[in-house]
């Protein structure tokens, strides 16, 4: 497991207040240095892959029993609330700070599914506390290392830091990476273009690390492997590895465990999850109360009579706080009484 990752306060940048439901990205192309005669290609898709929420810290809460993750509570200029999550996966710049009164910026992947609760509940990618003194821009880059909403190009130096989350010394490629970007001026132009002061490369596709012996079991047999809900190895249920590597497990069962009902039509072939959430075998789309479905690039599947769905369903729709490999077990954790 990683530990919750900062970096100290003299790093970063001012960021702006905004609304919980406004892109980053719009915020940012409102700004004065940009070029309104140039011409945006209209064939590139303007949308930033990550989204931003602002306002001032009003309470903080621990989210679940003993694994760190807390939940923020905010309210925007406009006095609007949002609940943030920060887990033990959340890049935090001036974590230290985290305290009632901070002004709090969360970032979060745009293409991840959202609880459907009011205020909205947020799990964020990366986090700022405070105001620091560097713009900032979280997002995924092309490969000639332009933002998914074409704003901001890079043009890396030879002082330019790059860092994995840990901090340590990143040599692999940028390209199609979620970056923490911090940067100084940049130019007036579309896309504006920046030598960056540092990059941060959110992990992406990791190995399986087994938090007690910290080694790589992406190639152990996960099918031989117990499933643990909240403390609770479930009989007879085992996991699998599909062709992708992806892990997947029974819905049935582990739903169960964590006090949610499950449906089954065998004409349609379709699932129901509580009373919001369904999805058809073989189709990798998952809706929430008809709303538009979400990819997790991986279909259910129908295996021994089971629908299996891939682990991150626990923790993108769930609720789920913790769905991963420890001690050579899937173990997931969720609070009962949320």
């Amino acid at each position: 497991m990683k530990n919750i990752k900062a970096i100290a306060a003299a790093l970063s940048v001012a960021v702006l207040s905004m609304s919980t439901v406004t892109a980053f990205a719009d915020m940012i192309n409102l700004n004065s240095e940009v070029n309104a005669t140039e011409q945006v290609n209209e064939e590139k898709e303007l949308k930033s892959r990550f989204l931003s929420s602002t306002g001032v810290i009003k309470k903080i809460v621990d989210y679940n029993d003993g694994d760190g993750a807390k939940m923020v509570s905010i309210e925007d200029e406009d006095g609007l609330p949002a609940n943030i999550i920060i887990t033990k996966d959340t890049y935090v710049i001036n974590r230290d700070k985290l305290e009632v009164g901070e002004t709090l910026t969360a970032f979060y992947d745009a293409q991840k599914p959202m609880i459907l609760i009011y205020p909205p509940q947020i799990s964020a990618d990366a986090a700022v506390v405070g105001t620091i003194d560097l713009n900032i821009k979280v997002d995924l880059f092309d490969k000639e290392l332009v933002s998914a909403d074409n704003f901001l190009k890079l043009n890396i130096s030879d002082d330019t830091e790059i860092v994995s989350e840990d901090g340590n010394k990143f040599d692999g490629e940028l390209y199609n990476r979620k970056l923490v970007v911090l940067y100084g001026v940049s130019t007036k132009s579309i896309p504006a273009q920046t030598n960056p002061s540092k990059i941060i490369v959110l992990d992406e596709d990791e190995p399986v690390i087994d938090e007690d012996t910290n080694e790589d079991i992406s190639k152990e047999d996960v099918a031989e492997m117990d499933v643990i809900v909240n403390g609770k190895k479930l009989e007879g249920v085992k996991p699998f590895k599909n062709d992708d590597g992806i892990i997947m497990v029974p819905v049935r069962a582990v739903s169960e465990a964590l006090e949610y009902n499950v449906g089954w039509n065998p004409e349609s072939q379709k699932v129901t999850v509580g009373e919001l959430l369904s999805f058809e075998i073989g189709k990798d789309n998952y809706t929430m109360d008809d709303t538009t479905g979400i990819q997790l690039n991986a279909a259910p599947v129908l295996k021994d009579g089971l629908t299996y769905v891939p682990l991150s369903f626990l923790t993108e729709f769930l609720n789920a706080s913790e769905a991963q490999i420890s001690n050579s077990q899937v173990v997931i954790t969720k609070s009962l009484s949320q």
